[in-house]
């Protein structure tokens, strides 16, 4: 698999060009958050070539407090879902695409490294913490012809 450095600014144009020349199946659009090595979101395109089989990962990198970059939607019609998520997760927008929260939307950016998640709401755990540490709710079942069984 071939993968293309791609500058934000030639994002739309390479991805077009990257379909012309034969690359017309979406596999995937996802992000990196890199937060740690530097201060950028990676965004991972990943194209196949039916014909031949071979694969392209299309990858750019945009700024962690300004995420943006062109909406290929109109290349990769399905590519606006994986825009949205990409979105919802990371909080890269996308210019010109539907950028509009996903169906249940907790806020924040849960798959950036630095946003602390809230805490679940405490709830007494369902059932024992250990194996055999409660009683049985319920007889034990036995095959027919053991013993004991009804």
């Amino acid at each position: 698999m071939a993968e293309y450095q791609i500058p934000v600014e030639e994002w739309a144009n390479e991805t077009a060009a990257a379909r012309r020349a034969g690359f017309s199946l979406l596999i995937n659009l996802t992000a990196v958050d890199e937060l740690g090595r530097s201060d950028e979101i990676r965004i991972i395109l990943t194209l196949e070539n039916p014909v031949t089989r071979d694969r392209a990962d299309l990858v750019t990198r945009t700024p962690r407090d300004d995420a943006h970059l062109p909406d290929v939607a109109a290349v990769f019609p399905g590519a606006a879902w994986l825009q949205r998520q990409v979105h919802d997760f990371f909080g890269v927008t996308f210019d010109g695409g539907d950028n509009r929260p996903l169906i249940h939307h907790a806020g924040g950016t849960p798959l950036r490294k630095d946003v602390l998640l809230e805490p679940r709401q405490a709830r007494p755990w369902p059932g024992a913490v250990e194996p055999g540490s409660s009683e049985p709710g319920r007889r034990k079942l036995l095959p027919p012809g053991v013993e004991g069984a009804r």
